[in-house]
């Protein structure tokens, strides 16, 4: 790794032509410069860390807890079912669940290593492509990202995929530098994860190819880009092929105008930093063009393509959400970094560039650092996710409730009652007794699903219990306004509405059985 600064030949042309042959670089500053990617890597990581177990574990980390705890003739039950195409994460988050524990912290904290990871590959993949000033800002422009800390504090699998993805990019860098079997091979199988981890990010595979094209001047190894991705290829079909079935549970993404306007905001934290970027990535675009419009085309295409693609193709294939697109965001660091550094120096001269485009890069990272503040204190909260308290609600039943009791839901957030199933599941998980869930006949386990079934006669579920605990979301002034009308029916005939504890966009409702 101690070479990764010194461009190849086939990059040389991207650079202003020099008078004389530079004297070779020296190992120690290039090894103290490949040392500084440690610094924005390293920030990375201490702020996904800090107050990682803040906000409450939301439906698709609790859909993760549950995937991931099952064993694995459960979960090939499951992903027949439906979720294939997160089916390798679940695998990986199996023994770490085992090894690890399962409380917030220690769920979401795979992700925090990968972003840091990533962070630190953005880096050297900026000292490859431009020089280490532009490299170490584009790492501290990611380090800052309140997106960047949002999901380096989920148990998903977004940060996996941008590790992988800037791991592959920095492979093909190496691959391309150095055409040996060993290079080209972890590139493929990086590919390969990445494809299983989630298929949409293998977009980026548009940018490798302009890239490849553009620089490899020799046949030999524009065949052996072509052989690798096609060997990688072969092992991602099978999830294409199996998971196409399961193109529906996707239906609900939409592409229209509304989403449209929210993607900028979902992918880089807030609107105006959205904004900043896109005027720093198009500056750095056109002053590249002169000098490095290799490198700026081709992260042009790597940010921009995949999301209008999935625009285009929204009707059909339901891919266009911000979260999927996260990994285009170290290309939007990298040409927003080449913005800042170049455009402070176009007035350079003699040795002033370097400490002219230092002075942008920082200037440029400060104006992020504070932008940022207000939402990287709101990623940590659970207005992040948008859900009711659900597990406030279960912690207060947990320590009122009796063994003999009952639980429902009136979820006007969730109308399934299954997102509830699942906080209560695991904000309850250790505990030595739970209430019995009322309406429910079969677990989500038991059904090899992500749903529970409920039950066809309510009445019989019922039973003879005496206390039910309602736990219902909404402003409704009537508990039981947002239930079918039998069972609200039902739940009227028999019990009578005893106390009432408001919590976080949630009421706990103490229902008692009306005397004889």
């Amino acid at each position: 790794m101690t070479d990764v600064s010194t461009a190849p030949p086939e990059v040389e042309e991207d650079r202003a032509p020099a008078v004389a042959p530079p004297a070779p670089p020296r190992a120690g500053p290039r090894r103290a410069g490949a040392l500084l990617a440690l610094v924005p890597a390293l920030g990375t990581l201490a702020l996904a860390l800090y107050q990682s177990g803040n906000r409450n574990m939301w439906n698709d980390e609790l859909v993760t807890w549950h995937a991931a705890r099952l064993s694995f003739a459960e979960l090939r039950r499951l992903i027949v079912n439906i979720d294939l195409y997160h089916a390798f994460f679940y695998v990986l988050m199996h023994p770490w669940l085992r090894l690890a524990g399962d409380s917030p912290t220690t769920m979401r904290l795979p992700a925090a290593v990968a972003m840091a990871l990533a962070c630190l590959l953005i880096v050297l993949i900026g000292r490859r492509l431009t020089d280490t000033v532009t490299g170490l800002t584009a790492g501290l422009l990611f380090m800052l990202l309140p997106s960047v800390s949002r999901y380096a504090q989920e148990a998903r699998s977004y940060a996996l995929v941008v590790l992988g993805v800037t791991l592959a990019t920095w492979l093909l860098l190496r691959a391309l530098d150095r055409p040996t079997g060993l290079w080209w091979g972890l590139y493929g199988a990086t590919l390969a994860v990445v494809g299983w981890l989630h298929f949409v990010s293998l977009m980026v595979l548009l940018g490798h190819l302009l890239w490849v094209f553009l620089t490899a001047r020799r046949d030999d190894r524009v065949w052996q880009w072509i052989v690798t991705v096609g060997t990688a290829m072969l092992a991602v079909i099978p999830l294409f092929v199996l998971g196409s079935s399961q193109a529906t549970a996707a239906s609900w993404i939409k592409n229209d105008w509304p989403a449209v306007l929210k993607f900028p905001r979902q992918l880089f934290g807030t609107m105006t930093i959205a904004q900043a970027f896109g005027v720093l990535a198009l500056v750095g675009l056109l002053l590249a063009l002169r000098s490095r419009w290799r490198v700026a085309l081709t992260l042009t295409l790597w940010l921009l393509v995949p999301p209008l693609v999935a625009y285009l193709t929204g009707s059909v294939l339901h891919i266009f959400l911000a979260r999927y697109f996260f990994f285009t965001l170290p290309a939007w660091c990298l040409l927003a970094a080449m913005g800042a550094c170049q455009l402070f120096r176009l007035p350079a001269r003699g040795r002033m560039p370097a400490t002219l485009g230092l002075v942008g890069g920082f200037l440029a990272v400060a104006l992020l650092g504070y932008t940022g503040l207000p939402a990287q204190r709101e990623v940590r909260t659970n207005a992040a996710d948008g859900q009711p308290g659900y597990a406030g609600a279960f912690r207060y039943i947990a320590a009122h409730a009796q063994p003999t009791d009952g639980v429902a839901f009136n979820d006007g957030f969730d109308r399934s009652g299954d997102l509830a199933r699942r906080v209560m599941n695991y904000e309850l998980r250790d505990a030595p007794s739970r209430p019995r869930d009322m309406f429910m006949e079969r677990t989500a386990r038991e059904q090899g699903w992500l749903a529970a079934k409920e039950c066809p006669d309510w009445s019989k579920c019922l039973g003879d219990v005496k206390r039910v605990w309602l736990v219902e979301t909404g402003s409704r002034t009537d508990p039981f306004g947002g239930l079918p009308k039998s069972r609200a029916a039902l739940m009227k005939d028999k019990f009578t509405v005893t106390k009432t504890t408001n919590l976080e966009r949630i009421r706990v409702i103490q229902l008692d059985r009306k005397k004889p």
